[in-house]
C-alpha cells in the first residue's frame, strides 16, 4: 500500500515538474493541491512539491508567494534532507554533503568551485535564487549557497584530482535542483567532460554539447 502511494505521488511530482518547466502556474497549482490532498502523510513529497510550486511562482514573477512558501516550510521545520553526493575516483569512493568542509582538501575543492563559478558566469550563467529554500545568512550569497550543493563539490573534486578528466559519475540522494542542472550542462560543455548524475528521479547524462539526456524534464 505504501509503495503504491509513493508511486502515485512520484508520478504527480513528475507532472508538477513538467508544469514547472513550462511555467504553467494554473496547472502547477492544480497538481500541487492534488498531492497535498491525497498524500498528506508523505512529508518529503510535500516538501519537494512545495519547493517546485515556489519555483513556479518565482519564475512567473510572484516573488511574494514564492517567499511565503519558503518561509512557511522554514517556520514549520519542514526542511529538505541534507544533500549527499557520492563519486568514485581512481577506485576510491568519496562522499560529499552540501557545504561540506570535512574533506582534507577542502581549500582546493572550494578554489575549484570558485574557478568553475567564474567560468559559468563568463558563459552567461545566472544563479537562480528560486532554488534556495531557506533565508540567506549574513555571510551568504545566492552563488555561495548554490555552489555549495553536494554535486557541485563532487564535480569540483573530480577536476582537482584529474583536471583533464573526460567523464564524471555522481550519485545523489535528492533530485537535482534547476540551477545545478543548468550549471552542469554548461560545465560539461566548457570543460568538454561527460557528467552523469543519478538522482532520486532519473539518470542525467550531461553531454559535451551542453545538453542533458532528460531534455530538461527533471
Amino acid at each position: 500500500m505504501q509503495k503504491n502511494l509513493e508511486e502515485s505521488a512520484k508520478n504527480l511530482a513528475a507532472l508538477l515538474s513538467s508544469a514547472r518547466n513550462r511555467r504553467d502556474r494554473h496547472l502547477s497549482e492544480k497538481i500541487f493541491n492534488r498531492i497535498q490532498e491525497n498524500f498528506p502523510e508523505l512529508k518529503n513529497r510535500l516538501i519537494s512539491a512545495s519547493i517546485l510550486l515556489s519555483n513556479v511562482y518565482a519564475s512567473t514573477g510572484d516573488v511574494d508567494k514564492s517567499s511565503n512558501i519558503k518561509n512557511n516550510l522554514y517556520q514549520l521545520g519542514l526542511k529538505k534532507k541534507i544533500g549527499l553526493s557520492w563519486t568514485a575516483i581512481n577506485g576510491r569512493l568519496f562522499k560529499f554533503r552540501a557545504h561540506d568542509q570535512s574533506h582534507p582538501q577542502s581549500s582546493k575543492i572550494y578554489a575549484e568551485v570558485e574557478k568553475i563559478s567564474q567560468e559559468l558566469i563568463e558563459y552567461g550563467h545566472q544563479y537562480d535564487s528560486s532554488w534556495i529554500t531557506r533565508p540567506l545568512e549574513q555571510d551568504e550569497t545566492v552563488a555561495s549557497v548554490l555552489c555549495g550543493h553536494s554535486e557541485r563539490l563532487a564535480i569540483a573534486w573530480n577536476f582537482v584530482v584529474n583536471p583533464n578528466t573526460t567523464k564524471i559519475q555522481i550519485t545523489k540522494n535528492l533530485r537535482i535542483c534547476g540551477d545545478c542542472h543548468q550549471a552542469t550542462k554548461l560545465i560539461a560543455s566548457i570543460r568538454q567532460c561527460e557528467i552523469i548524475v543519478r538522482d532520486t528521479n532519473r539518470i542525467h547524462h550531461f553531454c559535451k554539447n551542453g545538453q542533458c539526456s532528460c531534455n530538461d524534464y527533471f
